[in-house]
């Protein structure tokens, strides 16, 4: 049993370490790098380059948003000072913020995140940690603990710096980060919002969306609906870049692009295009299927002083489902109990949890299910008293008491034995004559 259940632990330490790409690989992105997975299992379906180290342009910008929320508050007030346009170019993208202009945190991200305002990530970065180095800094120790392994961040905002990059795994182990925040995910996602006049700005500023999946406001020709948020990014050295998500089907994909071109006869920006092609071929080619069912028979257990049965079955107490490939079958599921006990004595309750079992498929296991008794079984009232007394016979007491009664009756007849011959003395000695 002890050996069973090692060699079990050490399949799922194998399964666990081992990342899962089960999708067909004959897929491809044009792109330099893109990476699909889904955020409510977790599985990868499908990488290209991942871990290729490349220019984030504004997708930087995620990080950005998400230190500030760690370090700020929605309705916290932000004065622009002037150094925090000192390392921004004219023909980045920009809402025009002024040197002393005053916005709330809140406005100041929507201007990042919706309309990918340069100028915007630098205020928050200096407002949230009181320089812009010490937030460079924030960002590398927060890629660190997400656990990136190929990014550097130099910058808050994403333009060119030779020092600054990442790759489509490490953003989207950001982004996942991201993802799970309802405000910052609210933000990313809007396609318009209107920033209130400020004491610098009279009239207020609207933002659209540069993220065209959700956006038509300047073109309809990428939208697409199962689409929420989160980032576009594009500079010459980085191409066109785009971080995703999508929900469909049960399925909550996220999807990284780096690198996408423009299509020199349609004029098509392929990050777009390529995320949403991404996006199909994941909900054609996967879905949430069951594994193992609940109530499932997997063995049988001998029981010992059952009134009738003499076994019992073992059945799954839960059911396991996962995301899985369409070409999935459940044939091949293979489910490896191990029990508490080889056998049982009787009474036996229904639903009596009797061990578990390792559930696997194509060589990964998926998780571990209780199995229970299926039916009770009653226990019969004249074999368990035959088993008491057979019990009793082979304890230490048992063997005692009979040891001490033997003893007692071997001194009875000794006794017996030594009167009754002083009896016979008496009597010779009284009649005067010799037996």
């Amino acid at each position: 049993m002890k050996i069973i259940r090692s060699v079990i632990l050490i399949a799922l330490i194998l399964a666990f370490c081992c990342p899962a790409v089960f999708a067909d690989q004959s897929f491809e992105v044009e792109a330099k790098a893109a990476i699909l997975v889904d955020v409510n299992s977790g599985e990868l379906l499908f990488e290209q380059n991942a871990d290729a180290k490349l220019y984030p342009a504004s997708l930087t910008k995620v990080m950005t948003a998400l230190i500030v929320y760690e370090h700020c508050d929605f309705d916290e007030t932000v004065v622009a000072r002037e150094s925090a346009f000192s390392n921004l170019i004219a023909a980045g993208s920009s809402v025009n913020l002024k040197k002393g202009e005053i916005l709330s945190v809140e406005d100041l991200l929507y201007c990042m995140l919706v309309s990918s305002g340069n100028d915007a990530a630098n205020v928050l970065a200096e407002h949230a940690a009181g320089d812009l180095e010490t937030f460079y800094r924030w960002m590398n120790e927060k890629a660190a603990a997400l656990g990136c392994t190929g990014t550097h961040f130099a910058n808050a905002h994403g333009l060119h710096n030779e020092n600054h990059y990442t790759t489509a795994r490490d953003l989207y182990r950001i982004t996942r980060e991201f993802v799970a925040i309802p405000e910052l995910m609210n933000i990313a996602n809007t396609v318009s919002y209107v920033v209130p006049a400020t004491n610098k700005t009279p009239n207020p500023r609207i933002l659209n969306s540069t993220n065209y999946l959700i956006s038509g406001i300047r073109t309809i020709r990428y939208i697409y609906s199962p689409a929420r948020g989160i980032k576009t990014g594009t500079t010459t050295p980085a191409g066109y870049c785009l971080i995703s998500t999508a929900e469909k089907n049960g399925l909550y994909l996220v999807s990284v692009v780096l690198g996408a071109g423009k299509d020199e006869t349609s004029g098509d920006i392929m990050s777009f295009v390529e995320t949403k092609r991404m996006f199909e071929w994941g909900f054609q080619n996967f879905s949430y299927q069951q594994i193992v069912g609940s109530g499932e028979p997997i063995t049988e257990l001998p029981v010992e002083m059952s009134q009738e049965a003499e076994s019992v079955v073992a059945v799954t107490q839960s059911e396991i489902s996962h995301l899985m490939s369409d070409d999935f079958d459940a044939e091949k599921v293979v489910i490896t109990p191990w029990l508490y006990e080889e056998s049982l004595v009787a009474p036996v309750t229904k639903g009596q949890i009797l061990g578990e079992a390792d559930v696997s498929y194509n060589g990964r296991s998926y998780g571990r299910v209780k199995l229970v008794a299926l039916t009770g079984v009653e226990r019969s009232d004249f074999l368990y008293s035959v088993d008491q007394v057979k019990a009793y016979l082979q304890t230490s007491t048992f063997w005692w008491i009979l040891g001490g009664a033997i003893g007692l009756i071997v001194c009875y007849i000794v006794i017996a034995l030594i009167l009754n011959r002083k009896r016979r003395l008496r009597k010779i000695k009284k009649h005067g004559r010799y037996l």
